[in-house]
């Protein structure tokens, strides 16, 4: 199932509406002979998927390139033996090390760095939490803390407490034991959230947050106009929505208005991702009581950011001798990875960063996102 999502990621992409395809025969009435085709330039994500297959398949990944119309980037040669004059000197036998296998979670924190399972470590978590007032009086909650890391820089940087609710189990074991580890278990904790998501009781009290972050997640939320409810219910008046999110630009109406690459984006997240466009982003925010302070197109300040992660692992498996069965999760992740750079690259994707101010909730009555005692709340799912 791995292998055939990364040889549909590597498939040629569709080309856009209205362009003669390679196979119509269009150019070739122009010309008289068949158009050679274009072949695409692996980058670096593609390049490891290329070279995780070539190790799988047992081939070269000059073969598998070829095979599938990637032009891979120029190697550095090695100068040859005979051009280098090295002293002679008795030969040593090398210790060879034994092949090792990195976990899901050893290869996320190889991509972003240790204790972190996003793009960006420190600086960036700080860049964003930057929006928040650390001034005002109330708690901080993170619904997307991943391992920790960018919580901790949080907590550390501005002298506060911040409480992470993970839905991942495996993540937020693993982000409690470094919290731990760094003696910060009391000020940046992470609890993972039950088997249904997060539920109301997560926002409590009602009305005690200074400020709630969220990063690339709110666009696979099934009921995204209840969690807006729920967070401006947890926030005391003048508190901060602050989160990062995957939008639609401008005039993507249909699927048929889509990016073949945006296509793909939404199949590798599973099917899950339903993105707002920035309308209606401001739409579902002004409904639910918020001033919308500020909302930032950082898509290309985080495209570098995806491609420095996967460098970093490029580098990492220069060197590594891998067990078999890590290929499966490295082809998981880049697969993903590769997706969400490819779609931001046609600008139809956007990453944007936003901070939305709670307002009172109007009817000088119930919390925005309390329900009658005939309708029942349930969970938020995500």
């Amino acid at each position: 199932m791995q292998r055939s999502a990364v040889e549909k990621t590597l498939a040629k992409r569709p080309k856009p509406p209205g362009e003669a395809d390679d196979s119509d025969g269009a150019d070739a009435k122009s010309s008289g002979k068949p158009e050679k085709k274009r072949a695409k330039e692996a980058g670096t994500v593609m390049e490891i998927l290329l070279r995780v297959i070539a190790w799988w398949e047992g081939m070269e990944t000059d073969d598998v390139a070829r095979a599938k119309g990637i032009t891979r980037k120029a190697q550095k040669q090695k100068p040859s033996s005979a051009a280098i004059k090295k002293p002679a000197a008795p030969a040593m036998p090398e210790k060879a090390e034994p092949p090792k296998s990195l976990s899901r979670l050893e290869i996320i924190q190889e991509l972003w760095g240790p204790g972190f399972s996003l793009p960006g470590s420190a600086d960036f978590a700080l860049r964003v939490a930057s929006l928040a007032d650390f001034t005002r009086k109330g708690r901080f909650l993170d619904l997307t803390p991943g391992l920790g890391g960018g919580m901790r820089a949080v907590a550390a940087k501005h002298g506060v407490s911040i409480l992470g609710i993970e839905h991942d189990l495996e993540i937020a074991a693993e982000a409690m034991r470094l919290s731990a580890k760094e003696g910060m278990s009391e000020t940046a904790p992470v609890h993972a959230c039950g088997p249904d998501g997060l539920e109301p009781a997560d926002f409590n009290p009602a009305g005690g947050h200074a400020a709630i972050f969220m990063r690339e997640a709110m666009f696979a939320v099934a009921d995204r106009e209840k969690m807006l409810a729920e967070i401006h219910r947890g926030l005391c008046d003048g508190g901060s929505l602050v989160l990062t999110d995957f939008v639609l630009a401008d005039g993507i109406d249909t699927e048929m208005d889509e990016a073949a690459a945006l296509t793909a984006w939404r199949a590798a997240e599973g099917g899950i991702a339903s993105p707002w466009s920035e309308a209606e982003y401001r739409q579902a925010i002004a409904a639910q009581d918020y001033k919308l302070e500020s909302f930032a197109d950082i898509s290309s300040e985080y495209l570098p950011l995806i491609q420095a992660g996967w460098r970093q692992l490029h580098d990492c498996l220069q060197n590594a001798k891998l067990l078999p069965e890590t290929a499966p999760t490295l082809i998981e992740e880049g697969a993903v990875w590769l997706a969400r750079s490819q779609a931001l690259e046609t600008k139809q994707l956007r990453l944007v960063l936003i901070r939305a101010i709670r307002l009172p909730a109007r009817n000088g009555g119930a919390e925005a996102g309390e329900y009658p005692a005939s309708q029942d709340a349930g969970d938020i799912d995500e």
